[in-house]
């Protein structure tokens, strides 16, 4: 799977500015970090350097030519500070439909050794953008490329271009079973769940819910990840389970949930851990991830890797604070990261000293003279987690789908009754989501996992 993803609304504002200039077509330069593993191969697109009026050898409707001193000072940049480059023009005479015509074909060959001689060992790419609709590829060798699987804009919204359908082909009927769904995210919307892969991280009481609802809304792959195995005090509150599942992988138990409710899911149960760079390697394939970990490492990993790798996440939690058996406080958070919005480290919703002991290995933690004693179960209730966990599908079905709910961050404060929506700006020089930070540098920043 390759792909281009752009951060925020990126996509937007570059086909603007490129289309002012139509009837000619007009061209950007693309800063992008990277991403490879495996058969997956990402360009995230992280700055876009406009091509000025004067840099143009040949500006026409057809064909445009760029002069090598602009394109020289780009190459510098990506030799130096390792980024990819994607090469972006316009046709301005597309509308939906779009594709590269054999002058570009031309073009990009005669353009791509100097490409991999001044910038090597990292894919480039480029893409052609129509009225409306847009195409990418990579180029992994001076002579090898391969259409881009999707483009993707990853901010507030998730929206992922995919080449049209080959030979005629149609979308796959949607089953009567989904006719209530369709009723309110629409035909398309309910196409989209089916072709979005997700990642759930924790399935405990607030993921075992997750799991259950995108398997009833139509999501078609799911990757699961938790390391523990189901304890006679997780009853209470893991859906799916029984007293059959004691001692059982929570990742099966929820697998044998996500299956009962329609065996055409692709379901992937991995146990491990998300700090553990080995077990969560999967991770960086998803569209969507769910945070529903309760420990502050695996938080603060996902976090950052939301923004280095341009994967929207939601991160969801329940809070209840009781002491003596009185409860003082019951409170909620549900959050999204993504390109554009503000990340944990933004609302100091991360503990640094935690965030510490739980990215130790076990030896490590073992000889560490700062940890004492073990942690306190925390209370849990699965009226709440449900709760919670529904507010966090909601909001999914809102970035994927477009059904109209506004809010990213909520706070819900169950004592009141109330769910509150939290408006706020990303830091610019935050350490992870701005520019200055991890924001779209792929494989260029090494993630805080753990190798064992």
């Amino acid at each position: 799977m390759r792909s281009i993803r752009f951060g925020g609304d990126a996509l937007v504002s570059l086909r603007s500015q490129l289309l002012a200039q139509s009837p000619k077509e007009a061209a950007a330069l693309l800063l992008c970090g990277h991403f490879r593993h495996r058969q997956f191969e990402h360009l995230l697109v992280r700055e876009v350097r406009f091509i000025p009026s004067d840099a143009y050898a040949v500006q026409e409707e057809l064909r445009l030519e760029i002069r090598p001193i602009f394109l020289a000072e780009v190459l510098k940049r990506a030799r130096n500070e390792g980024w990819s480059i994607a090469l972006c023009h316009t046709h301005p005479f597309s509308g939906d439909e779009v594709s590269f015509s054999p002058v570009d074909d031309g073009g990009e060959r005669k353009l791509m050794p100097t490409l991999f001689q001044r910038a090597p060992k990292r894919p480039h790419g480029a893409l052609v953008l129509g009225q409306q609709g847009v195409r990418g590829r990579l180029w992994t060798g001076v002579d090898k490329q391969v259409t881009a699987g999707c483009v993707s804009e990853v901010g507030r919204a998730l929206r992922i271009h995919r080449p049209s359908e080959k030979n005629g082909q149609k979308e796959k009927r949607i089953p009567s079973s989904f006719d209530r769904s369709v009723r309110a995210l629409g035909s398309a919307g309910q196409q989209l769940l089916g072709k979005i892969s997700v990642a759930i991280v924790g399935l405990g009481g607030t993921g075992s819910v997750v799991a259950q609802q995108l398997a009833y809304l139509g999501v078609r792959e799911i990757t699961l990840l938790d390391p523990d195995v189901v304890e006679i005090s997780n009853l209470n509150r893991l859906v799916g389970s029984s007293r059959d599942d004691v001692g059982r992988p929570k990742v099966e138990v929820a697998a044998t949930l996500i299956r009962g409710v329609s065996k055409g899911i692709r379901v992937e149960p991995k146990q491990g851990s998300a700090t553990i760079s080995g077990e969560a390697q999967s991770l960086l394939r998803q569209d969507f991830i769910f945070c529903c970990t309760d420990t502050q490492g695996s938080r603060a990993l996902l976090n950052q890797l939301a923004y280095q790798y341009m994967i929207p996440t939601i991160d969801l939690g329940m809070r209840i604070d009781a002491k003596d058996g009185n409860v003082e406080g019951i409170v909620g958070r549900v959050q999204m990261l993504a390109p554009g919005l503000p990340c944990l480290v933004c609302h100091k919703l991360l503990d640094p000293e935690a965030v510490r002991r739980d990215l130790l290995s076990e030896d490590e933690r073992a000889n560490d003279p700062y940890i004492v004693g073990a942690a306190e179960p925390q209370p849990s209730v699965i009226s709440l987690n449900t709760t919670i966990a529904s507010l966090a599908v909601t909001m999914f079905l809102s970035a994927v789908t477009g059904l109209e709910v506004a809010p990213r961050h909520q706070i819900y404060l169950a004592q009141r009754g109330t769910v509150r929506s939290v408006e706020s700006q990303p830091d610019p020089n935050c350490v992870v989501c701005s520019l200055r930070g991890a924001l779209s540098r792929g494989d260029l920043w090494p993630l805080p996992w753990r190798l064992s």
